[in-house]
C-alpha cells in the first residue's frame, strides 16, 4: 500500500526558489514502513527527515539527510521497523528539501571556466568576490553587460531552473523575487546561476544539456538590480545555505588562467 507523506517543503535557499518536484511516501509492510522518494528534478535533491517514533526503530539517526538521485523514481531512503509487535506504533516527522547533494564538500577546484559572454567580447567586473555593495561574504561576480548582450555557459552541465517572466527591477532586496535567472548543474556537484537576464531572455529550457561556451540567454536588468549587468555565482548547495566558490577563468583567448578581479576588464 503506497501512502504519501504530507511533506513540508521548506525553501531553505531563497535564490533556488520553493518549488521542488519531489515526492516522499511510504509503503506499510508486516514489519513496519519503507520510506521512498521520487525526484523529478534534473539534479540530485537532498531531503532531511526528522522522525519522532513510537515503538519503531530506524537504522540511522532519527534526523538524517538523504540524497535522491536526479530523475529517480522510488528510491528507498530508509525503513522503520516495529520494535515490539504486541504494542501499537506510529511516527511523525519534520522535513526540509533543497537542490543538490547537501553532504558534498569536494568539487573540482582546478576547473577552468569560460567567461560568460561571446568570443572576442570584453566586459568589466563591476563587483567582485566579497564586494562591498551586495557581495559581502559572497563569492559572486557582476559583469557590466548591457541589456541584450549574449550570455554564454561557463561550463558544461544540465539546466535545472529557468525564470524569465519578470520585467521589473529596483535597488532593494524586496525585488529579489523578480530575478530572472538560469541555473545549470555541473558534473562535480556545483551549480552556476546567471541572474538578471532580460524578460523572455532565456535561450534554454529545464532539462537541456549545455556545452561550455553555448549561448544560453541575454543579459538584462531584472530583479534586485540598479542597472544592466550579469550576476554570476558558482556554488555548492547545502541544505540551509549556499557555499559560493571562487573559480578560475580562461581569458585573453585562452592565453591566461586567472581569478577575476573587481574593476578590471577581461576579453574572451
Amino acid at each position: 500500500m503506497k501512502t504519501y507523506l504530507t511533506i513540508f517543503l521548506l525553501c531553505v535557499s531563497t535564490s533556488m526558489y520553493a518549488e521542488h518536484d519531489v515526492n516522499v511516501y511510504y509503503e506499510k509492510t508486516d514489519t513496519g514502513y519503507l520510506i521512498y522518494a521520487d525526484n523529478h528534478e534534473y539534479c540530485p535533491v537532498s531531503v532531511k527527515l526528522e522522525f519522532t517514533l513510537t515503538n519503531l526503530t530506524i537504522p540511522e539517526e532519527n534526523s538524517s539527510t538523504y540524497v535522491i538521485k536526479a530523475r529517480q523514481k522510488k528510491q528507498l531512503i530508509t525503513q522503520l521497523s516495529i520494535a515490539q509487535k504486541s504494542k501499537g506504533y506510529k511516527f511523525s516527522y519534520k522535513s526540509w528539501v533543497n537542490y543538490g547533494d547537501a553532504t558534498k564538500d569536494r568539487y573540482d577546484s582546478d576547473y577552468v571556466y569560460d567567461l560568460p559572454f561571446a568570443k572576442a567580447q570584453s566586459y568589466s567586473v563591476d563587483q567582485g568576490y566579497n564586494g562591498a555593495f551586495s557581495h559581502y561574504s559572497k563569492n559572486a561576480l557582476d559583469f557590466d553587460m548591457p541589456i541584450g548582450a549574449e550570455v554564454h555557459a561557463i561550463r558544461d552541465g544540465i539546466v535545472t531552473k529557468v525564470v524569465e517572466q519578470h520585467n521589473q527591477n529596483c535597488g532593494t532586496k524586496e525585488c529579489k523575487q523578480y530575478n530572472n535567472l538560469i541555473i545549470i548543474y555541473h558534473s562535480d556537484g556545483t551549480f552556476a546561476e546567471y541572474t538578471h537576464i532580460k524578460q523572455n531572455g532565456a535561450d534554454v529550457a529545464v532539462g537541456d544539456t549545455i556545452t561550455q561556451g553555448q549561448l544560453i540567454g541575454y543579459s538584462g536588468n531584472t530583479g534586485w538590480s540598479t542597472g544592466p549587468h550579469l550576476h554570476l555565482e558558482v556554488f555548492l548547495q547545502k541544505l540551509h545555505k549556499r557555499e559560493t566558490l571562487q573559480t578560475k577563468f580562461s581569458v585573453n583567448n585562452g592565453k591566461e588562467v586567472v581569478f577575476l578581479e573587481e574593476k578590471k576588464s577581461y576579453i574572451k
